[in-house]
């Protein structure tokens, strides 16, 4: 690749597209004020009071980081800007990765934000004879991983988006393997093994990050463990998509 379409100048490239997006600003300020504002509600709320409860939206935003993901492919293809952008980066797989190092980098920092400020809003609106120990084992890891889960999310629904190209296609994939599929197998499969299989999807490896000790998290992955699986699960679908991109004109 010539210096005129350096990995750095790619990056730069889809660092401006990303953030040029309306939509880029609506989803990460959704995410941040419903995710803390739904902390401090459970926190005012719940009967018990755990820490855990404190990271209940990453589920639900894990799911909208993916279809955000996806997007960032399937809407350049939706509406042709991706001709212009292979124009520039004939190569291609340049553009997948930039594009998995810029939605990485710009929604890490915030994810780690927002878990923090959940974590604290929980505590807060917590009453004082029921609060949580905020130096309880292993919170700050399960903070930490309930920031990085919803960005390999994001990550995994950015390669089904470059497989796919098509923005209905991809999300219903997406939908049907994080919250179809583990039901599915939970049904179908004895019940000791069903624990074994289960565990190893995309969206138990994703909880099993912010499970906390004694929190009945038997039946998942530690989190070690939980972060290799997903890290190869996203390694696997980018790597798919890259070969998609590469074969196929846009």
């Amino acid at each position: 690749m010539s210096h005129r379409t350096s990995f750095r100048r790619v990056v730069r490239a889809e660092w401006g597209k990303f953030w040029a997006l309306r939509s880029t600003w609506v989803v990460f300020a959704v995410v941040g004020v419903a995710a803390v504002g739904l902390a401090a509600a459970i926190g005012a709320t719940a009967q018990e009071h755990r820490p855990a409860q404190a990271f209940l939206a990453v589920d639900v935003f894990s799911i909208v980081l993916g279809v955000f993901g996806m997007l960032m492919v399937t809407g350049e293809y939706g509406s042709g800007l991706i001709r212009a952008t292979f124009a520039a980066v004939p190569r291609r797989l340049p553009v997948l990765w930039a594009k998995a190092v810029v939605l990485a980098a710009a929604s890490t920092p915030l994810l780690l934000v927002v878990c923090a400020a959940s974590l604290l809003a929980d505590w807060v609106c917590t009453p004082a004879a029921d609060r949580f120990a905020l130096g309880a084992d292993g919170l700050v890891r399960a903070t930490v991983g309930a920031a990085l889960a919803p960005v390999a999310l994001a990550l995994l629904g950015l390669g089904l988006g470059a497989l796919l190209r098509h923005t209905a296609a991809a999300i219903t994939v997406y939908v049907l393997s994080m919250l179809v599929l583990p039901a599915i197998l939970g049904a179908v499969l004895p019940a000791g093994r069903a624990d074994d299989v289960v565990r190893y999807v995309p969206v138990a490896a994703a909880q099993a990050l912010y499970a906390l000790p004694g929190g009945g998290s038997a039946r998942i992955l530690p989190p070690g463990s939980a972060a290799l699986v997903l890290l190869a699960w996203v390694v696997v679908v980018l790597a798919a998509g890259g070969v998609a991109l590469r074969r196929r004109d846009p």
